[in-house]
Parts: C-alpha cells; structure tokens; sequence
C-alpha cells in the first residue's frame, strides 16, 4: 500500500508541474497580447488571471501531493473538477460564436486605423505601423491606402514593399491562433482531468494507508 501510495504521489507531483507549466504558458499569452495589441488589454488580463489562477491552483495540487495530505487533495479536486467544467463551457461557447469574434477583431481593427496619427510619417511608431512590420502587410487593404507607405510597409529583409492589407490577414491571424488556442485548452482539460483523478485516488489511498496503519496497530 505505501509502495502504491509513493507511486501516485509521483505521478501526482510530475502532472501538478505539467499542470502548472500550462498556467505559465497562459500567462506569457497574455502578457504577449498586452504587449503586441494595446486595444486587447482586457481580453489580455482575463487571461493573464487565468493563468495565475493554474498555477497557483497547481502548486496547492503539488503541496497537497508532497504532504501527503487527503484533505487539501480532495480540495484540489473539487477546485480542477470546477475549472474543467467551467472551461469546457467556455471553449464550447466561444468555438460556437467563432464568426462574432473575429466581427469583433475587425472592427478593432478599424478603430486602430482610424485613431493613427495623421499625416502618417515615413518612421510610423503606430500600433497599425506594428502589425504592418509584425504580419508584413501595409495599410487597410493596401500600399495604396497611403500617399507614400511608410518605413513599416517594406519587408525589413527583402526592403521590397508589401503589397497585402492588414486588415484581412490580421483576421485571419486571429482566426488561426484562435483555433490553436482551443485546441489548447482542450490539451489543458485533458491534463486537468488526470491531475483530478490521481489527487482523488491518492486521497483516498492516503486515507486507506491511515486505517490499515490504526488497525494493525491494534
């Protein structure tokens, strides 16, 4: 029983840190979108807190699974049974209204535009002037949107002019890293699930431990 106790403690410890890494990666997601896209900073934070919320929830996995303690590991997994019922709705949600997102990201696109400094200079230090180096793209819907592109038009690289708009690829950015993103979610339930399941079996082989030790004590 203590050899079977040890080795769920193990593979509790391994995927409370997988668990807790997720959180992590989450967290960097936000802090990059707060730093590449300043008209997403609420989007950003909720998901920043999100991540913090994994990993601290993680770590008190782990604390529970290095203690040995059934009591904080049967907390652990009510809290990741929560978390997973919660995300799956959200994800479910959100996959379901895909199209109203990127109507969304769309018009945040168009207020980008149109709150650019005018008259647009060669050194653009815009946000759009960002997108336009990031994505190699120019203007709405093209170097014509411009009397002369900018600096930010031209492939830093190639120095030749890019001839896409960024309004339709930065869409269709969106699109596609929204879609790894959901998958991604659903790769964290999955860890979630397992983290669930071991606390619960190793709580409860915790417990069996403690009585067989208080019976053979007798």
């Amino acid at each position: 029983m203590a050899c079977s106790t040890n080795v769920l403690k193990g593979f509790a410890l391994l995927f409370d840190i997988i668990y807790a890494l997720f959180g992590l990666v989450v967290i960097g997601l936000g802090v990059h979108i707060i730093y590449k896209f300043e008209h997403f900073n609420t989007a950003a934070f909720v998901i920043i807190g999100v991540g913090v919320a994994v990993v601290l929830t993680a770590l008190f996995g782990a604390l529970g699974a290095a203690r040995e303690n059934s009591f904080i590991s049967k907390t652990f997994f009510v809290i990741v049974v929560i978390f997973i019922i919660l995300e799956i709705l959200v994800v479910g949600i959100l996959w379901a209204f895909q199209t109203s997102l990127l109507i969304n990201v769309d018009k945040e696109f168009k207020e980008l535009w149109n709150d650019q400094p005018v008259p647009i200079k060669p050194g653009n230090q815009s946000q759009i002037a960002s997108l336009e180096r990031w994505l190699d793209c120019c203007g709405n819907v093209g170097p014509k949107d411009y009397v002369l592109p900018p600096n930010s038009c031209y492939n830093s690289e190639t120095d030749k002019l890019n001839l896409e708009g960024c309004r339709q690829k930065f869409v269709d950015f969106i699109a596609e890293r929204w879609t790894t993103f959901n998958f991604l979610s659903l790769m964290l339930v999955g860890v979630e699930i397992i983290c669930a399941l071991l606390a619960y079996v190793l709580a409860n082989s915790i417990v069996n431990r403690w009585r067989r030790s208080k019976y053979y004590q007798k």
